[in-house]
């Protein structure tokens, strides 16, 4: 991860400890005033954590460092990092560590499935029905957030749900059980939706496609 435009935010960036700059600006930024208290506290910490990267260019470290840093769990850091995508560049897949497993539990699905159902209303909402078949739960709050900020923009809940069923036959989105699908968050922001998919025969299909050329050129 990398805080977006660390130049700005540095201040005398050979001094010990350093310092960080913040803006009076902040107080007029709509994207400041939608972040949860906790997301703020989280942002100003990895501030704070890139002005110790020796290359000058606004580095985190590792996830597990930033949550012992900022005495935080990994859960709690991940929901905040959802939120913060207009301060900090992350690829969904560099958040993934090896030890760490970023897709819920059997269990912890299972209780969110369970709370969802015993919420829902008899009419259910276009962001219900589109977060129900998105194959990567997490996150939910940031999502809400970032499915309102499109209001007025997004495309029909039907383009949605077609273009979320398409992407889950990609490789990118089967490959280790789901592990690099973005958070929805980061699907509506990017506007993924619009993504050309390009699904990857198997190699039984192809096989299958070989043998009947082969047939047919034998029969000419």
């Amino acid at each position: 991860m990398q805080i977006k435009n660390w130049p700005k935010f540095q201040h005398f960036t050979n001094r010990r400890p350093p310092w960080i700059k913040l803006y009076r600006d902040l107080l007029d930024d709509d994207e400041w005033f939608h972040l949860s208290p906790a997301s703020t506290k989280v942002l100003i910490g990895l501030w704070l954590l890139a002005s110790e990267d020796e290359t000058k260019q606004g580095l985190l470290p590792t996830l597990k460092k930033i949550t012992f840093r900022l005495r935080i769990s990994e859960k709690a850091l991940l929901s905040s990092v959802s939120e913060l995508s207009h301060w900090v560049l992350h690829d969904d897949i560099t958040l993934i560590s090896p030890r760490h497993q970023l897709v819920p539990s059997e269990t912890e699905t299972e209780t969110e499935t369970e709370t969802e159902t015993e919420t829902e209303t008899e009419t259910e909402t276009e962001f219900t029905r589109v977060w129900k078949v998105y194959p990567k739960k997490v996150g939910k709050q940031a999502a809400e957030k970032a499915w309102g900020k499109l209001n007025g923009s997004r495309p029909s809940i039907e383009t949605l749900l077609a273009a979320i069923e398409s992407q889950k036959q990609t490789e990118q989105w089967k490959k280790d059980e789901g592990k690099f699908i973005p958070y929805f968050s980061t699907w509506l922001n990017g506007k993924r939706w619009e993504d050309e998919v390009v699904v990857q025969e198997s190699l039984e299909v192809r096989l299958t496609r070989w043998a009947e050329k082969e047939d047919a050129h034998d029969e000419k």
